[in-house]
C-alpha cells in the first residue's frame, strides 16, 4: 500500500477501537492440538485473530538466519522463493545449524494436524543463511543483501533473531556505521520504503538492548520500520530469566513469549531433522512477533507494514507487571486486542 495513508485514533480511546466488543465465539475452532502444543499462542490470543481472517494468508516473511531445511513437511507449500545461501553462494539454502528452521517453525510452520503450528500458519517464507558462528557484523553485506533479496521478492517482514553485541547505549550512527555499513544504508532504504525489521534485545541479562534492537536511538528514522523483541516465559506472567530489557528501545519495543531455561519452558518447534522440540530466549520471541505482523496484515490488508506495526504496539497488553516500560516497552503483545480494532485510514 502507498505511504499517504495513516491510522489515526487507534487505542487513543476513541470511537476507532471497540473496547467493549465480544470475542467471536468460533475462536475454539483454532484451538486444536497443535495450538495447545505451542502454548505461547494462546498467551497472545492468536486464536481471536485467526477467527476474524488474520492466519497470514498472502503474506510473506524473510527468515534471516542459519538457512532452512527446506524438504521438511511442516513447509511444504510454505516457501515464497527458495532463498539465497551466503555461505554456499548459490540460491536455495541448507541450514547446518538448525536455529533457521525452529525460528521458521515458529512462524509458518504447516497447521497439518501434526507437532505444532506456526502463528501465521498460512504465511510464505524466504529464507536466508549468512555466515554462522561468528558477530554479525564479520557479514555486514551478507545481511544488507538477504534484506534487499528477501525484500524484492515480496517480503516486508524481516526477522531478524540475531544481534551484534555491542549494547545499544554504545551505539552512535557513527560507529555502527563503521561496522555496518551496508545494513546500515540497507535498513534506511528499507525502512523509507515500508519494511519492517524485527530484532531481540537480547539475553544477556541486562537492562539495555543490544545493538540493533535499540538503534533508532542513533538512527531516528528507522524507528517507523523497527521492533526490538523481548522475551516473557511460556505463560506470560514473567520476563525469560536472561531477556534483556527493553531499556532505551521502550517506543518500539514490544513483549512476546519466548519461553525460558529447563525441559518444558521452551517453545515447541521444528528441528532441522524433522523432529520438534523446544527452543527459548529472545530469538523466538521475534520470530512470533514477525509471524504475527504477518498474520496481522491478513486481517488488515488494506493497512501498511508500518501501519500494522503500529497497531501491534498500540494494542498491546500494559496491565500489572506489563506497565514496567524499562523491561517490557509497550507491554504484551495482544493479538485478541489487536484484531477487534477499527483503524481509519486517512490521506496525508
Amino acid at each position: 500500500m502507498p505511504h499517504s495513508f495513516l491510522v489515526t485514533g487507534a487505542f487513543s480511546g476513541s470511537a476507532d477501537y471497540n473496547a467493549t466488543a465480544p470475542v467471536d465465539p468460533r475462536y475454539v475452532q483454532f484451538e486444536t492440538a497443535e495450538y495447545r502444543a505451542l502454548p505461547a499462542l494462546s498467551v497472545v490470543k492468536a486464536a481471536a485473530l485467526y477467527a476474524r481472517g488474520g492466519t497470514g494468508e498472502g503474506q510473506i516473511v524473510a527468515v534471516i538466519d542459519s538457512g532452512l531445511n527446506r524438504d521438511l513437511p511442516e513447509f511444504k507449500g510454505r516457501l515464497a522463493d527458495p532463498g539465497y545461501d551466503h555461505v554456499t553462494q548459490q540460491p536455495g539454502v541448507a541450514d547446518r545449524h538448525g536455529h533457521g528452521t525452529q525460528m521458521a517453525g515458529i512462524i509458518a510452520a504447516n497447521k497439518d494436524g501434526k507437532g505444532m503450528h506456526g502463528i501465521a500458519y498460512n504465511a510464505r517464507l524466504i529464507p536466508m543463511r549468512f555466515g554462522d558462528d561468528n558477530q554479525p557484523f564479520f557479514f555486514d553485506e551478507q545481511i544488507a543483501e538477504s534484506w534487499q533479496y528477501a525484500f524484492e521478492r515480496g517480503a516486508s517482514v524481516l526477522s531478524n533473531s540475531w544481534a551484534n553485541s555491542i549494547p545499544a547505549t554504545q551505539i552512535t550512527e557513527k560507529r555502527y556505521n563503521q561496522v555496518m555499513p551496508a545494513s546500515l544504508a540497507a535498513a534506511r532504504k528499507l525502512v523509507d520504503e515500508g519494511a519492517v525489521l524485527v530484532f531481540p534485545t537480547g539475553n544477556e541479562l541486562r537492562r539495555e538492548p543490544l545493538a540493533e534492537a535499540g538503534l533508532p536511538l542513533a538512527v531516528p528514522e528507522l524507528e517507523a520500520g523497527w521492533l526490538a523483541v523481548v522475551a516473557v516465559d511460556s505463560s506470560g506472567r514473567a520476563i525469560n530469566t536472561n531477556a534483556n530489557y527493553c531499556g532505551v528501545a521502550t517506543r518500539w519495543c514490544i513483549a512476546a513469549p519466548g519461553g525460558d531455561s529447563g525441559a518444558g519452558h521452551g517453545l515447541l518447534t521444528t528441528y532441522k531433522d524433522g523432529e520438534y522440540g523446544e527452543t527459548a530466549g529472545t530469538s523466538p520471541a521475534v520470530a512470533l512477533v514477525a509471524g504475527a505482523l504477518a498474520a496481522l496484515q491478513s486481517r488488515y490488508p488494506q493497512m501498511t507494514p508500518q501501519q500494522v506495526r503500529q497497531l501491534l504496539l498500540d494494542s498491546a497488553d500494559r496491565s500489572g507487571v506489563y506497565a514496567n516500560s524499562e523491561a517490557y516497552g509497550r507491554g504484551l503483545m495482544d493479538l485478541e486486542r489487536a484484531s477487534r480494532a477499527r483503524p481509519t485510514l486517512v490521506v496525508k
